[in-house]
């Protein structure tokens, strides 16, 4: 038999073993005279380092193979991910606003994405360079391409006993072909129905040589993938953004086409800089004369990606064999953002004014008389005439894999080089300088030259000089040494074998992160800045069995050593067993211990970011309700050398039923008890108890107390809050329950072809968390960023060489609130978003035994989007939405 059709067998094997649908089925098969029973193939699983020939594992993964990653309709590793019940999206490969723009990301269990381990083919990969919210590290899915994987594995349980760190939450592994013979090349087009945020990707897979024929086998793969963004004006959610009919703020921009002024010492509302191209109105909330106005913007970048992959392997004399892998890939984001606009936290003095535009400004009595001298002036200007600003993100990954594997004294034996690096470079143009801008501006504001608000078109020579280009750059990289050995028989124990793996390794990662120079210093309005140098070295070693207890009881036993150069040494064990009390039930669980070490941004990260509070000590006595109580002020990060590493426990208890041949039914019950986690301390927290827990007003910076506007609102006796500080400490626990359940059934309809159904849910039972040192963990379950359940259901009508199948895609309804124990918003209190419901079409066609054909429509009825309009979530809630809305899609794959 070819090694071709053995690794196909392989993967069929494994898929029908790990999705459970042939757990119950005999093992005997009857042989013709003369036939010679055949070794069958020995396939490893994730979550294990052995490989087995009947490798059931004790925990439970899903298997997504070629067939559904084409069925999905999906152009990007995310894009397929999301569509799983079991798998959040952290970044979707459209973010912008974050330290991590450019990136994808997932997690499991509702946890960050640093606690999901990823690995391509069974070995890890460099982290992203920049950490989404300064802390979490992760692995950039945009840099595994799609085209070329041959099924995707999602282990949904703690793994640190076989992987070490990362794997708290779960594993997902891509796998990719091997030992490919001839060519294939795919290609998927997709566009919104309203005309923007069209994709197109193609790949070209080529395999020469046959493993067993020819002693050498090459598989290259070469994918190219681009997509335009998304425009404001074309989705009607976006085109007018006045969110006050969802009881959210009006979102329409009051700083371009000429902005507004305001007289910051009388305390009265501000004043709209004549000339508007927009609307002239009252702001609600603060009761400014603004210029409304509702510019086409681009709400999710433009992408374009290419990467090469290949896998050489060449089979020596002796049959052991030596393998390399490279793979190389470029990612490029790029996003028009708004105009530069005016630091409203500079107060321009007036005293001396010969600007007519300062002059006619209304004063506090008289209407005629102008503004006040020696009141100082905040600004609410876009600089129009700098054009937009555009951000830049480009990521070049290398990674190189080679080794030998081969046989040792009968052990299945390899060693590996697994070698990662990858560069950063994030450009941003029109960035303003706030020292040459303010500079400008009081000139302005002055008369004696310099840049006029009031004058709709300042020459460039006194735009340009305010103008900057910023450079954020990042290098990642990993370095990893390993040894291992295994054997699927190291001894018999009642007449059935034990199997044995150990291993050891050297790792050696290390990031550094360079901020732009001025964000450094403070310099460019609006933005912050975050860098990072750190790096450690880790030695491991690790074994583990697999054993057969009884006759249907088998038992998976494990233990890991990690030591860091950093923090030093974690053991962690695992204990995992499956029972078969007859042919068509399965019984399984498992104990294990996970840990996380810091991140590298956690040790060695300087970060100036930004948040969003609720002050309500000074919402109060103004009256603001709701999202009109949303502020951003600064957010300063650091990191802490001397953080300790998290520690977890982990549990699942599951069983599998087929009671009948066409019915698969799995019900797996997990739990996860996280101890010394490491998080900034929760800004809200510290606003929330500013004058409760003593220190925590040390850690707020508030503007000087404004004695006019003080008058004018009692009880207001706080300035306006411009900063909080979160320090990086291991601040407390995270428990957390819920159940997987998956139910496959498949209806023969005799000459008429075949129904399939599964029904996928996953459901969280209890997600308490504490944000404080010494705080008992307490509920944040069933505010917006934890919904108590994701669902899917998949109804499939298989007919001949066509299939056409419908999937429902909801999440659970939520509380109007990020997390239920954040001090109520008076507003939105006990208020809830409804239950959100997608519907999926797609279409089969297998043309002949070279071409298969899909298309499909996702969100087919265009579902609109859901807005939370709390103090805490003020927008369209993602994890519950749609962006993209009616999207369609064709792909074609032709075998040569």
């Amino acid at each position: 038999m070819h090694k071709e059709k053995q690794s196909v067998r392989s993967v069929r094997l494994a898929l029908s073993l790990l999705a459970g649908a042939t757990l119950f089925t005999s093992n005997t098969h009857a042989q013709t005279a003369g036939d010679a029973p055949a070794d069958p193939p020995k396939v490893i699983i994730t979550g294990s380092n052995i490989a087995r020939i009947a490798g059931e594992g004790a925990t439970p993964v899903e298997v997504i193979n070629r067939a559904q990653i084409d069925k999905s309709g999906a152009s990007t590793v995310v894009e397929l991910l999301a569509k799983l019940p079991s798998v959040s999206v952290a970044l979707d490969g459209n973010s912008y606003n974050s330290f991590a723009g450019g990136a994808s990301s997932v997690s499991l269990r509702g946890l960050d994405a640093k606690y999901t381990l990823i690995l391509l083919n069974g070995r890890r990969l460099a982290n992203y360079g920049f950490a989404n919210g300064a802390e979490n590290s992760f692995v950039d899915l945009n840099n595994i391409p799609l085209a070329a994987l041959e099924s995707v594995e999602i282990l949904r349980d703690g793994a640190s006993a076989i992987y070490g760190s990362d794997a708290v939450a779960g594993v997902i592994n891509f796998k990719t072909r091997s030992n490919y013979q001839g060519m294939e090349a795919s290609a998927n087009l997709g566009a919104n129905v309203k005309g923007d945020g069209s994709s197109g990707d193609a790949s070209l897979t080529k395999g020469w040589g046959d493993i067993d024929k020819d002693g050498y086998n090459v598989l290259m793969t070469i994918d190219l993938m681009r997509r335009n963004s998304l425009r404001s004006n074309k989705h009607d959610a976006f085109a007018v953004p006045d969110y006050r009919k969802y009881g959210g703020t009006d979102g329409r921009t009051t700083s371009q086409f000429q902005g507004y002024v305001r007289d910051y010492d009388n305390g009265e509302p501000g004043y709209a800089i004549p000339g508007c191209q927009g609307t002239v109105g009252i702001a609600e909330g603060t009761g400014d004369q603004v210029c409304f106005t509702t510019p086409t913007t681009q709400l999710t970048p433009s992408l374009s990606r290419a990467g090469i992959s290949t896998i050489v392997t060449k089979r020596l004399n002796g049959g052991d064999e030596l393998f390399l892998e490279l793979g190389l890939n470029h990612n490029k984001s790029t996003y028009q953002q708004g105009y530069p606009i005016f630091d409203s936290a500079t107060l321009v003095p007036t005293d001396g004014t010969t600007n007519p535009g300062v002059l006619g400004l209304p004063g506090p009595t008289d209407d005629t008389y102008g503004f006040t001298p020696g009141d100082r002036l905040q600004v609410f200007h876009s600089i129009t005439e700098a054009g937009h600003q555009v951000e830049t993100i480009t990521n070049n990954t290398v990674r190189v894999v080679t080794g030998w594997r081969g046989k040792v004294q009968g052990w299945d034996s390899e060693f590996a080089l697994n070698l990662n690096h990858s560069k950063l470079k994030d450009n941003t143009t029109n960035a303003l300088l706030k020292d040459v801008s303010d500079q400008l501006l009081t000139q302005g504001v002055a008369g004696t030259g310099g840049y006029d608000p009031f004058n709709p078109a300042n020459p460039l020579s006194v735009v340009s000089p305010m103008m900057y280009t910023m450079h954020h750059n990042a290098t990642s990289e990993l370095g990893v040494a390993e040894w291992k050995m295994s054997t699927a028989e190291l001894f018999s124990w009642q007449g059935r074998p034990v199997g044995f793996a150990w291993g050891a390794q050297g790792s050696h990662e290390s990031i550094d992160d360079v901020a732009d120079p001025q964000t450094e210093l403070g310099n460019v309005v609006n933005y912050g800045a975050t860098s990072s140098k750190a790096s450690r070295n880790l030695y491991s070693v690790y074994g583990e069995l697999a054993v057969p207890v009884l006759a249907n009881l088998d038992a998976q036993v494990a233990l890991r050593g990690d030591h860091y150069s950093d923090f030093g040494t974690t053991w962690n064990p695992k204990l995992a067993l499956a029972w078969r009390p007859s042919d068509k039930v399965l019984l399984r669980g498992s104990a294990t211990t996970s840990f996380k070490a810091p991140t590298l941004p956690e040790i060695g990260s300087i970060t100036t970011a930004y948040t969003t509070v609720a002050d309500w000590a000074r919402c109060g006595p103004l009256g603001y309700v709701g999202a009109q109580c949303s502020y951003s002020p600064k957010d300063y990060l650091k990191g802490n050398p001397n953080l300790k590493a998290e520690k977890a426990s982990n549990y699942s208890a599951g069983i599998v039923l087929q009671p009948v041949k066409d019915l698969v039914a799995s019900l797996d019950w997990y739990g996860i008890h996280q101890r010394d986690t490491i998080q900034a301390l929760d800004a809200q927290y510290i606003v929330d108890n500013e004058d409760i827990i003593p220190g925590f007003a040390a850690l707020i910076g508030r503007d000087p107390r404004n004695a006019a506007l003080e008058a004018a609102h009692p009880g207001l006796n706080k300035g306006r809050i411009n900063s909080v500080t979160t320090p990086f400490s291991n601040v407390g626990k995270t428990i957390i329950s819920g159940f997987d359940l998956d139910v496959r059934y498949d209806l023969a309809l005799g000459n008429y072809g075949k129904l399939h159904f599964r029904e996928v849910n996953n459901h969280t039972l209890k997600y308490d968390q504490s944000i404080a040192p010494g705080e008992e963990a307490t509920s944040r379950l069933g505010g917006v960023y934890h919904p108590r359940w994701n669902n899917s259901f998949r109804t499939s009508y298989e007919y001949g060489v066509s299939e056409f199948a419908m999937t429902a895609r909801t999440a659970a309804g939520t509380l109007n609130i990020g997390d239920p124990t954040y001090e109520q918003d008076p507003a939105v209190t006990n208020a809830r978003i409804g239950s959100y419901t997608v519907w999926d079409l797609n279409y089969t066609l297998k043309a002949n035994a070279k071409l298969t054909l899909n298309m499909g429509v996702n969100n087919v009825f265009d579902k609109g989007l859901v807005y939370a309009n709390s103090a805490y979530v003020n927008t369209y809630v993602q994890g519950l939405s749609d962006a993209v809305g009616r999207y369609a899609y064709v792909n074609a794959r032709y075998a040569f």
